[in-house]
């Protein structure tokens, strides 16, 4: 574990470059604009859709926690909800503030160790979580562009490409886990020819590449295993990650609804976010930030009036990302508080036990 532990100062370390993109952000967003109006017309929103948008961020944490829960019990391991919770919040956390969300599943597997879950275990659900999340992402994403093509069409073509891309590279990495859960002998056999090439370039460690993806290719077929043995509880997994994406896409209609409009429904502003968060998911900025707060002036313009837009914008972001990250944030190190002080507490406790036993035994040979 010594591997993870290095790994969460790497990530706090990173966090400077997340702040740097922050502070950019919202200098290039706000610099010409009058903070005051900013702030006038923040004030005047219906705060009741402001908290429905907040609900919608704990359904969101509350879903992954539940198919941790459901998941890890169906393995045999003990657990409860305040525990998957806390892997959730764990791993919105590090998602966002390190590059291309790298470590969100590192911390979530270190604390479902910590919680004596064995790696084979939170590896195997954590790899679940992850395919059920890229398979609904791909679904809302296609859902959203075919039933707003008209809508988007032939107006923000910069973004499309971002899109393109975006969809592509996600249903690519989707397929790449498919093939490697179901059909490990062809990986295996395609493996088998690229070391045959890279041996031809006389590349020293094709053999060494190849042993690792072929202990990591076995460790799969688990998974696989798994995933056809527990149907059932698949089915719940993909219709829990449905109601979390649903709840995440909202959002932006929600503050649409608190600025006091209501000319387009949910579905068509969960058709527009669902391809926002496609076309930014590829790229490797912690949290997209910059390009989420970018994409989000450029496709919702075409929803919210251009007098409310970037109030739109911060309010959105706001609660999907900077409001969460902040009491994820705090919530961990609150956590790491109390986990510090009751393994001081402990450590006293046995001292002080050891230090009577020592006196106990010292009067009983004096006794004797």
């Amino acid at each position: 574990m010594k591997d993870y532990k290095n790994l969460f100062f790497k990530i706090l370390k990173n966090g400077g470059l997340f702040l740097i993109l922050i502070i950019f952000t919202f200098y290039f967003v706000f610099k010409d604009m009058d903070l005051n109006a900013v702030a006038k017309t923040i004030s005047n929103v219906n705060i009741m859709y402001i908290l429905t948008a907040v609900t919608c961020m704990c359904v969101f944490l509350l879903c992954e926690a539940s198919n941790f829960r459901r998941n890890l019990s169906a393995l045999g391991c003990k657990t409860n909800l305040l525990k998957c919770i806390n892997y959730s919040v764990q791993g919105f956390f590090f998602s966002s503030i390190t590059p291309s969300a790298s470590g969100g599943q590192p911390m979530q597997a270190y604390q479902m160790y910590k919680d004596d879950i064995k790696i084979s275990h939170s590896t195997l659900v954590l790899f679940v979580e992850f395919i059920f999340f890229q398979t609904v992402t791909i679904m809302y994403a296609i859902i959203g562009f075919i039933s707003q093509r008209s809508l988007l069409a032939g107006k923000v073509n910069s973004l499309m490409i971002l899109f393109t891309i975006g969809l592509i590279c996600n249903f690519a990495m989707l397929m790449a886990l498919v093939l490697v859960l179901f059909y490990s002998e062809g990986v295996k056999k395609i493996l088998n020819v690229i070391v045959g090439f890279l041996k031809f370039c006389r590349f020293k460690k094709a053999d060494v590449l190849k042993e690792k993806v072929d202990s990591v290719i076995d460790d799969y077929k688990d998974c696989a295993m798994y995933i056809v043995k527990n149907k059932g509880i698949m089915v719940k997994t993909f219709i829990t990650k449905c109601i979390q994406i649903f709840a995440l896409h909202s959002i932006p209609y929600w503050i649409y609804r608190s600025f006091g409009f209501n000319e387009y429904s949910i579905f068509v502003f969960i058709g527009v976010q669902a391809v926002l968060f496609i076309s930014v998911s590829a790229l490797p900025l912690p949290g997209s930030v910059g390009v989420s707060e970018s994409g989000f002036l450029t496709l919702f313009k075409l929803l919210f009036p251009v007098t409310v837009l970037n109030e739109a914008m911060l309010l959105s972001r706001g609660v999907s990302f900077y409001l969460f990250v902040f009491l994820c944030g705090m919530f961990i190190l609150v956590k790491y508080a109390s986990d510090t002080r009751a393994k001081r507490l402990a450590k006293l406790q046995a001292a002080k036990e050891a230090a009577e036993k020592k006196v106990y035994k010292k009067r009983v040979v004096q006794q004797i």
